[in-house]
C-alpha cells in the first residue's frame, strides 16, 4: 500500500513520485515534485523559503530566484496561478502555504505511466546542446562538451521527449538486478596522502566493471556533476537525492581503506536492496582490490563478471594510470592529467587507450587541432578488427570536430562509421553519442525523419546506460530543431524541460542555453508575463557563467523580458550598461542584438527616428550568422519607422534591399516581414494594393503559426481597414488577436483601437482598462483614451 494525498482532481503518490488528474498523469519536473510533496506533508503550517531550499535542494545558497521558478512550475502543474493560489499560498517575506483541503489514503500502487521530466547533459566525446538563442545564429551543424569540461561553442539539434518521472525506488529484496539501474557514488578513502585520484578513479572503475557486467550505470560524469566535489557527510540522504534526480534504482557505497599495505574495497547497496548488500575485494593494488569487489557484487545481483582483457606491458599499471587520469579529467584539473599521460613510460604513452585519454584531455581544453591528430593515431593504432569500439569512438570524436569545422558531409562519413561498428557491440553510451552526432547532421539538412530517428535509438541507448546528461542534451538539441521548423509551441517546453535538468546537475552555461531558448519562445508566443518568471534565474545563471559572451547573452534576454513588460527604463538602463561594454569586434553578436533592442524600446517610447537609427546600426552589424527571422523583423520595423517619421521615401528606396534579402534567405519568415513591409509602403504611398497585400501576409502568418508575427500582420492590416472604415473587416482581422489581449500589450491595443472605433462605450472601457493593466511605462496613444460621446 502506498500513502496517497488526494486533492480537488488530483492525487498524489509521494513514494512512485506521482502526481495524476483524475486518470491522467502530470508532468512535473523533479524540484518542483519535491516542493509539492513537502508543502503537503507540512500542510499544518507555512513553511520558510530557507527550509524549502534545504529540503528539496539539500543546500542553502540555492537562490530564491531558483525557488520561485520551481514553485512557478509547481503550480502550473496543479493548475494553480499566483493570482488564485488555491494550493500553494505565498506569506509575505516569509515562504509559503499549502492551503488547499487534503484527503490522506493507502492504496495499492497502480501500474505507472510516467509523465514527461525533465533533461539532462555530458561529457568526453558526447554532442552537446547549442542552442544559442542569445547570439541569435541560425542554426548549424555545432557540438558541445559538458558537466566536468570545458564548453565549446558550436550549435546542435536535439532528441526527443524529456526521460522519465525520476523517483525513489522502493527497497526489492536481494537477487537479479535485470531492470535496475545502478549509480556509484563517489569513493570515501581512508589513507596516507597521494591518494586523492581514487575518490573519483575508483568510482568509474567500479561503474566500469558492473557495466561491463550487463549492469546499467549511470555515467560518472552525471555523478559528479550532482554530488559536487566535497565529501559526502550522509550517505543514505545523498544516495535518496540522488536517485531522485536521476532514477537510479540501486545506489552502491564504495570505500577503499589501506591496511598494512594492501588494500581493502568493500562495496554496499545503500539504496534498492533489502537487506543491502555488501561485497569485498583485497590485494596489494587498490584497483585489483576495486575490480574483484565489483566483481562479486556484480554476480551477487545476478550477473556474470567479464575477465579483464590483457595488454602489453603491465595492464594493471596502466588501468591504474588511466583511472587517474579518468580522475583528474572528472575533476576538471586537466593540467594534472596531462602530467599523468607525461610520466607514463614511452611504451604505455604507445598504447591506444592512453593516446585516447591525451586526445580527450586537448579536446576538453578546446586545443581542437591536437585532438583531431591525437584521434585519427588513435584510429590508425587501433584498426576496427582489432578493437571496435576504441576505433568507433576515434572515430566518432573525429566526426564530432568535422562537423565543429562546418565539413558535414566528412562528419557524416565518421558517424556512419562508428554507428555501424557500434552496432555489433554492447557500448550504448558511445553509440548514443555517434547517432546523437549524424542526427545533428540530419536537421541541418533538414531530413527531420532521419533526424528524429537517430535521435530516438540514441534515446533508447542512453537509457540503457543511465546517462541523464544525454538525454538532456536530446531534449535541448530537438527544441533547438523544433524551433528551426518554426514549430515553436512544441519546442517551448521542451527547451524548459532541459533547463530543469541542467538545473539538477548545476550545469548553469547549459541551463542558461536553455532558458534563453525558453524565453525567446515565451515572447514569439505572446507570453510575457510566463517569460517575465523566467528573469530572476537568469539574472542568477548570468552571475554564475564565466564565458562574457554567454553573461552578456543572458542578460540581453533578461532585458528583451522587461521591455516586453513593459519596464522600459529598466530596460533602457540595463542595456545601455551591456552596449558600453561590449566590444563589437570580439562581440558582434551582442552588440548587434542589443541594437536590435534599442531599436524595439525607442519604437515602444515613439521616438521614430531614434527606432530608425538603432534599426540601421543592428542591420550593419548583422551577418549571415545572424537569425533570419530577427534581421527581417529588423528591416521591417525600420522600415515602418521611416514611415512614421514621415521620411516615406527613403522607406520604400529601403524596401528595395530589404526584398533582395529575404528572396535570397527564402526562409518563410524572411518573405512575410518583407511582404508586411511592402504593404507598409503601398498603404504610406496611399495604394489601393496595400489591402490585398497585407490580407496576404495575414495569411503567411497563419501558415507560420507564431503568434507574434499574427499579431504583427493583423494590427497593421486592422489599422489600415480603420483608416478605409472598413469597421467590420477591422474587427475581424483584430479578432486573431483576440486570444493574446489578455496578456500581451500591443495584441490588448489592436483590439482597443478597433473597440474604438466602433464606439460602444462599455467594449471600449473595458479593452481600455485591459490595455492599461499591461502597458507598463508604455503610453496608450491619446485619441484612444477618451471615446467621444454617441449622438
Amino acid at each position: 500500500m502506498a500513502l496517497t494525498y488526494r486533492f480537488g482532481e488530483f492525487r498524489l503518490v509521494p513514494a512512485t513520485r506521482e502526481l495524476w488528474r483524475g486518470d491522467a498523469p502530470v508532468a512535473v519536473p523533479p524540484r518542483a515534485f519535491d516542493c509539492i510533496v513537502y508543502l503537503v506533508e507540512h500542510r499544518e503550517r507555512a513553511v520558510g523559503r530557507d527550509e524549502l531550499i534545504a529540503a528539496v535542494w539539500g543546500r542553502t545558497e540555492t537562490g530564491d530566484g531558483t525557488l520561485g521558478q520551481t514553485v512557478l512550475a509547481a503550480r502550473r502543474a496543479l493548475e494553480d496561478t499566483g493570482k488564485e493560489q488555491h494550493a500553494i499560498r505565498t506569506v509575505f517575506r516569509f515562504g509559503y502555504h499549502w492551503v488547499a483541503p487534503v484527503d490522506v489514503g493507502d492504496e495499492a500502487p497502480t501500474e505507472t505511466v510516467h509523465a514527461p521530466a525533465a533533461s539532462v547533459e555530458q561529457r568526453d566525446d558526447q554532442p552537446a546542446p547549442m542552442h544559442e538563442a542569445a547570439q541569435r545564429k541560425r542554426p548549424q551543424v555545432a557540438i558541445l562538451v559538458g558537466a566536468a569540461a570545458l564548453a565549446i561553442a558550436v550549435i546542435v539539434f536535439a532528441g526527443l521527449h524529456a526521460w522519465r518521472t525520476s523517483h525513489v525506488p522502493s527497497a526489492t529484496k536481494s537477487g537479479d538486478a535485470r531492470g535496475s539501474i545502478a549509480l556509484v557514488l563517489p569513493v570515501t578513502v581512508s589513507a596516507g596522502t597521494g591518494y586523492d585520484w581514487v575518490r573519483l578513479g575508483l568510482m568509474d572503475l567500479i561503474g566500469a566493471r558492473l557495466r561491463s557486467a550487463g549492469l546499467p550505470v549511470v555515467p560518472s560524469d552525471n555523478v559528479v556533476a550532482l554530488t559536487g566535489r566535497t565529501a559526502r557527510s550522509d550517505a543514505a540522504a545523498t544516495a535518496a537525492s540522488l536517485s531522485r534526480a536521476t532514477g537510479a534504482t540501486l545506489v552502491v557505497d564504495p570505500r577503499a581503506e589501506s591496511l598494512d599495505g594492501r588494500w581493502r574495497v568493500t562495496l554496499r547497496t545503500t539504496l534498492g536492496r533489502d537487506p543491502p548488500l555488501a561485497a569485498t575485494g583485497e590485494s596489494p593494488d587498490v584497483l585489483a582490490a576495486a575490480r574483484s569487489a565489483a566483481d562479486e557484487l556484480a554476480q551477487s545481483l545476478g550477473y556474470t563478471p567479464t575477465q579483464v582483457a590483457s595488454s602489453e606491458g603491465d595492464p594493471l599499471a596502466v588501468a591504474n594510470l588511466s583511472q587517474q587520469i579518468e580522475a583528474a579529467m572528472l575533476s576538471d584539473r586537466l593540467d594534472a592529467a596531462r602530467a599523468l599521460v607525461a610520466s607514463a613510460t614511452p611504451e604505455q604513452r604507445a598504447l591506444p587507450e592512453l593516446r585516447l585519454r591525451l586526445a580527450q584531455i586537448e579536446y576538453q581544453a578546446g586545443n581542437f587541432d591536437a585532438a583531431e591528430a591525437g584521434f585519427n593515431a588513435v584510429a590508425d593504432a587501433a584498426p576496427a578488427e582489432q578493437d571496435p569500439v576504441l576505433h568507433a569512438r576515434a572515430v566518432q570524436n573525429l566526426g564530432v570536430i568535422a562537423a565543429m569545422r562546418d565539413d558535414p558531409k566528412l562528419a557524416r562519413r565518421r558517424f556512419d562509421e562508428a554507428i555501424a561498428l557500434l552496432r555489433t557491440q554492447h557500448a550504448p553510451d558511445a553509440l548514443g553519442k555517434a547517432l546523437n552526432g549524424r542526427a545533428n547532421i540530419n536537421g541541418i539538412d533538414d531530413d527531420y525523419d532521419a533526424a528524429l530517428r537517430d535521435f530516438s535509438e540514441a534515446r533508447a541507448a542512453f537509457e540503457s546506460s543511465g546517462n541523464l546528461l544525454a538525454l538532456a542534451v536530446l531534449d535541448s538539441n530537438l527544441a533547438a530543431m523544433d524551433e528551426h521548423r518554426y514549430h515553436y509551441a512544441e519546442a517551448e517546453p521542451v527547451f524548459r524541460r532541459a533547463a530543469d535538468r541542467f538545473a539538477t546537475f548545476g550545469v548553469n552555461a547549459a541551463e542558461l542555453n536553455a532558458l534563453n531558448g525558453s524565453a525567446e519562445l515565451k515572447l514569439a508566443l505572446l507570453e510575457p508575463d510566463s517569460a517575465l518568471a523566467l528573469a530572476p534565474r537568469l539574472a542568477d545563471l548570468v552571475a554564475k557563467v564565466a564565458d562574457p559572451a554567454r553573461k552578456r547573452g543572458g542578460e540581453l534576454m533578461r532585458i528583451e523580458i522587461i521591455a516586453a513588460n513593459g519596464r522600459l527604463e529598466e530596460a533602457s538602463s540595463s542595456l545601455a550598461k551591456v552596449l558600453a561594454e561590449a566590444d563589437e569586434a570580439s562581440d558582434r553578436g551582442a552588440v548587434t542584438h542589443g541594437h536590435m533592442i534599442a531599436a524595439r524600446l525607442a519604437a515602444e517610447r515613439g521616438d521614430a527616428r531614434a527606432a530608425a537609427a538603432e534599426a540601421a546600426t543592428a542591420l550593419r552589424s548583422a551577418t549571415v550568422a545572424d537569425d533570419a527571422r530577427e534581421r527581417a523583423r529588423m528591416f521591417r520595423l525600420r522600415i515602418r519607422a521611416l514611415i512614421d517619421a514621415g521620411d516615406v521615401g527613403t522607406a520604400c528606396r529601403e524596401l528595395d534591399d530589404f526584398t533582395k534579402f529575404a528572396d535570397a534567405d527564402g526562409s518563410p519568415p524572411a518573405r512575410f516581414y518583407a511582404r508586411l513591409a511592402t504593404a507598409d509602403c503601398a498603404a504610406a504611398g496611399g495604394e489601393a494594393s496595400a489591402g490585398a497585400t497585407y490580407a496576404g501576409a495575414l495569411a503567411d502568418a497563419d501558415a507560420l503559426r507564431i503568434p507574434l508575427d499574427i499579431r504583427e500582420a493583423a494590427g497593421a492590416y486592422s489599422a489600415w481597414l480603420l483608416r478605409g472604415h472598413d469597421l467590420a473587416g477591422a474587427s475581424a482581422a483584430a479578432e486573431r488577436v483576440a486570444a493574446w489581449s489578455q496578456r500581451d500589450y500591443d495584441s490588448a491595443l489592436v483590439q482597443l483601437r478597433v473597440q474604438h472605433a466602433l464606439g460602444d462605450a462599455a467594449l471600449w472601457r473595458t479593452s481600455l482598462t485591459r490595455t492599461l493593466a499591461l502597458a507598463g511605462e508604455r503610453a496608450i496613444p491619446a485619441d484612444l483614451s477618451t471615446l467621444a460621446a454617441t449622438p
